[in-house]
């Protein structure tokens, strides 16, 4: 991470004290670092190279109290460990600690004067929102430190957009081969695009993301699992259509037939009531002996099962576990869908 940035160091010199009535009332001068001690500042988290924040341009202000001030700046290079388990809903704080290194703390002792970051000169960025900042100081090997803690937010709309969204939209998509009729010949195309597009979609968000182990974006782990699905659906689609052109010849099994009964309601058994209406007068007093009497009778037929199942195809097995899968799919996608934004959102608040 690259902040540009400007330090304020101010520390008393007795040795560089005058009276500004003896100098025509000269109060303060300008002189370069380089002909004054400086305490010499190491950014000890920079990821590049180790050296001072120095540079023979800037220029050293000295009062006649023996106050200096000097005011350095540049690029900071910091290097901090990313926690991107909630991307895009992510927060980072990133620490700059500086140390006179060199010196132990009896020597120089750094202390701010603010508790917050001035941000004067601060300017938006497109990315990251500035959500705070701290300083402080520390101790490190008897050096004394000074800490400058930056606490940021991804501004996720630009992924959401470009990254959640299409994912939504094929995680939708995905299920709906099983609508397509098997004989149009784009099934094993359709699904076997969508699993495509889903590896697609795991390298962008692999560009995107750093090369960490130890924090997985839970929209990885995402991703992949629903790249697992769409793998499974692809298959699941190919015995489908092995299903569907089975030979017609060969009967369905009976413990199908009764699978088939549960998920689809095919091969339920119905009643048939055969009712023949006599005369009035020839209606009996009592309903008990209706069954002697010839001018009326009810007759409940179950039909049997044993005609139903013969009716049932493969073709027919097959279309009721389309709907299955669909269904099944769809459910267990929304049920994911929802549980990871909740996680990505409220996570890391």
């Amino acid at each position: 991470m690259n902040i540009l940035a400007s330090l304020v160091v101010q520390w008393n010199d007795v040795s560089l004290v005058w009276d500004p009535a003896a100098y025509n009332e000269l109060y303060d001068i300008n002189i370069g670092q380089n002909n004054i001690w400086l305490p010499k500042l190491y950014n000890i988290k920079a990821s590049n190279s180790f050296s001072a924040i120095s540079d023979s341009d800037f220029l050293v202000n000295i009062a006649n109290n023996g106050k200096i001030t000097w005011q350095p700046g540049g690029f900071i290079d910091v290097k901090f460990s990313q926690d991107v388990s909630y991307f895009p809903f992510d927060r980072q704080t990133c620490s700059i600690q500086l140390a006179p290194w060199g010196y132990l703390q009896n020597k120089v002792q750094l202390r701010p004067v603010k508790t917050e970051i001035s941000l004067n000169f601060y300017e938006t960025n497109g990315e990251w929102s500035l959500d705070g900042t701290l300083t402080g100081t520390d101790l490190l090997s008897q050096i004394s430190l000074t800490h400058f803690n930056i606490s940021i937010s991804r501004l996720p709309a630009f992924h959401v957009v470009n990254t959640l969204m299409p994912i939504y939209l094929l995680l939708v998509m995905n299920p709906l081969v099983f609508v397509l009729p098997f004989d149009s010949g784009e099934r094993v195309g359709f699904s076997l695009t969508v699993f495509l597009t889903f590896t697609v979609f795991i390298t962008i968000v692999n560009d995107v993301l750093p090369a960490n182990s130890e924090s997985m974006s839970i929209l990885s782990y995402f991703i992949f699992a629903i790249l697992v699905v769409s793998g499974i659906i692809a298959s699941m689609n190919i015995f489908q259509l092995r299903l569907y052109h089975k030979d017609e010849n060969l009967p369905v099994p009976r413990w199908l037939v009764r699978l088939m009964r549960i998920l689809g309601c095919h091969c339920r058994k119905s009643r048939r009531r055969v009712i023949e209406v006599c005369p009035v007068h020839a209606v009996p007093k009592s309903l008990d002996k209706i069954s002697s009497k010839k001018g009326l009778t009810i007759q409940e037929e179950e039909n049997a099962t044993e005609g139903t199942e013969q009716d049932l195809t493969w073709k027919d097995v097959a279309r009721i576990l389309d709907t299955f899968y669909m269904c099944m799919f769809y459910t267990f996608i929304t049920v994911c869908s929802i549980a990871t934004v909740l996680n990505m959102y409220q996570g890391n608040k």
